[in-house]
């Protein structure tokens, strides 16, 4: 199988990851609106992780802990594949080398949101939580958009360069 028909696959499998966990998160895990943790892009304070555990039945937290942990360990795997596999195989102008040392930014989006999710089930499990926990998994938010934007932005940039280095006689 080549790595542009396992590219494709893993965007497929990210995408429809992505639509299990927003159907989960939105249909049984935002009591009275509220976000769930992963989606809180500028991150949440210790009274804010508060207020929306609080609203957590066991249920809820259950089902946070079981199906939707699971398949929120598998989608940021899948979507780091296809990151990194677009980056390979869209920047064919850049030394290999070069192109090697950029993965580090789909890693580090994959690093940052295993961690997030780490402590999420921590806090998720703990009996009162302290202000230590829920800011470490709240940089871990913050800091896995980052590295996903970051991410995002290196593919356009591996899709708008790879033409012009091929255009130019590159390999």
């Amino acid at each position: 199988m080549t790595l542009g028909r396992l590219v494709k696959l893993s965007a497929a499998g990210s995408l429809a990851l992505f639509l299990a966990l927003a159907v989960l998160s939105k249909g049984w895990l935002e009591p009275d609106g509220m976000l769930i943790f992963d989606s809180r892009l500028a991150g949440y304070g210790l009274a804010e992780a508060n207020t929306y555990l609080g609203a957590l039945e066991a249920g809820q937290k259950q089902l946070y802990l079981g199906w939707f942990r699971w398949l929120d360990t598998v989608f940021p795997a899948l979507l780091t594949f296809c990151l990194a596999g677009v980056v390979w195989g869209q920047a064919r102008g850049v030394h290999p080398a070069m192109r090697l040392s950029l993965m580090i930014i789909p890693a580090a989006y994959l690093v940052m949101d295993l961690a997030e999710n780490a402590l999420v089930a921590e806090m998720l499990r703990s009996a009162a939580l302290d202000a230590d926990t829920v800011g470490r998994a709240s940089g871990f938010t913050i800091a896995k958009w980052g590295f996903l934007a970051l991410s995002l932005g290196l593919c356009v940039w591996a899709w708008r360069w790879a033409p012009k280095q091929r255009a130019r006689g590159g390999s």
